[in-house]
């Protein structure tokens, strides 16, 4: 009797214990969903304010590149209907054709040919040795126009006559003194400018040409802007126009702060090529780097947006674009950032998530295991004392 009221005793717990280690199974299920789902939510997060601190980078260039692009149309706007522009275009343009049919090669010879300075210095020739009414006027505006190009940060300024002959420019390059009607520069940015500035009809109007390779300054990406200059008469006295420098778009666009270890900014073209250095490469990349990427195709069909995808090398990237349009050209404003670097926070945590999810489960096991172990294992009562209880 006594045995058996023990085995009934043991049955009994045995009994009561199977509730109780479904509910805690339950709760270790339990438990691990809530884990999953705390990932899930903090993930999406994560990603969601990667998307927005990228999409607001790429915002932020775009409208700083806009705003200096602008300037620049701003600027050859106004200096184009300048008194003192107009004047210097004026006393070029009669010394020039004093010269006759000689002013081409007479000017060459003595600022390209014969010019004392080297190659990339010509522009310190403030005025050669060759007696003419050109160089003297060459000697009293070349200092100012000088002064102008460095303290509006352009490559170059150009003066040119409505018969396309270019009778000025500051660094005295090939092109100086051809003309771009006819001549070997007529198809370059430059000449697609100025044919487009000499051809408008209201003052005001800026033209522009994306960048290209440009012969006379050895091959490099140029760009121009030009603006038509016009006497109180309404008669074309020429053209004013301006080789935009590539430094200032670099310092817009290689800004580091914010992207990152891995993250830059950079603009690509409608022929998806860079118009833009990438800032962790070791040479030039603007028209040498080919970036045909579905983000870049939408940025260039007027997209704006943010999604994971690769780059022009096959790297995955966090990916925010847009367009950007200025003066009848197009182009992509793009962030990348290396998917792993914006991931590794959602890696950590999910980590840190099955680190934490797991020693739960663990210290829950643990405490359940113990409980149900005493409570099979203590003693069991004798049969008087249980019959006593009946």
């Amino acid at each position: 009797m006594e045995w058996a009221g023990q085995g009934g005793l043991v049955a009994e717990r045995r009994t009561s214990i199977a509730p109780v280690a479904a509910a805690v199974g339950l709760t270790l299920v339990v438990l691990a969903g809530v884990g999953f789902a705390a990932y899930q939510r903090a993930a999406d997060q994560l990603l969601q304010r990667a998307e927005d601190t990228y999409s607001a980078l790429m915002e932020l260039r775009r409208d700083a590149l806009q705003n200096h692009l602008q300037a620049v149309a701003g600027q050859v706007r106004y200096f184009a209907s300048d008194r003192d522009i107009r004047g210097i275009l004026e006393d070029f343009s009669e010394a020039w054709d004093h010269l006759g049919s000689r002013a081409p090669a007479r000017t060459r010879r003595a600022y390209v040919l014969d010019n004392p300075y080297p190659v990339g210095e010509r522009h310190l020739l403030k005025q050669a040795r060759d007696g003419s009414a050109y160089t003297a006027l060459h000697g009293a505006h070349h200092d100012w126009l000088r002064g102008f190009l460095h303290q509006h940060g352009y490559y170059d300024v150009f003066l040119l006559q409505p018969d396309g002959d270019l009778i000025y420019t500051a660094f005295k390059e090939d092109d100086f003194g051809t003309n771009l009607l006819g001549g070997p520069y007529r198809e370059t940015g430059l000449g697609v400018a100025f044919r487009g500035a000499r051809d408008a009809t209201e003052p005001g109007t800026v033209l522009f040409a994306d960048f290209a390779p440009y012969t006379p300054s050895y091959g490099k990406p140029a760009a121009f802007v030009a603006s038509p200059v016009f006497d109180d008469d309404g008669k074309l006295l020429g053209v004013l126009a301006f080789q935009l420098a590539i430094e200032p778009i670099d310092a817009i666009m290689q800004v580091a702060k914010g992207m990152g270890e891995t993250g830059e900014t950079f603009v690509v073209g409608e022929d998806f090529l860079m118009r833009s250095d990438s800032r962790f490469a070791e040479s030039s990349t603007r028209l040498r780097t080919r970036v045909d990427t579905p983000t870049v195709r939408r940025a260039l069909a007027g997209e704006t947006g943010v999604e994971l995808a690769e780059d022009h090398a096959g790297v995955p990237v966090l990916s925010a674009f847009g367009p950007m349009e200025f003066l009848g050209a197009t182009w992509a404003v793009v962030a990348d950032v290396d998917q792993t670097e914006v991931l590794e926070p959602i890696r950590r945590l999910r980590n840190f998530l099955i680190g934490a999810t797991i020693v739960a489960m663990v210290v829950v096991s643990t405490i359940v295991g113990f409980s149900l172990s005493w409570m099979l294992n203590r003693p069991v009562p004798r049969a008087k004392e249980a019959q006593s209880f009946g």
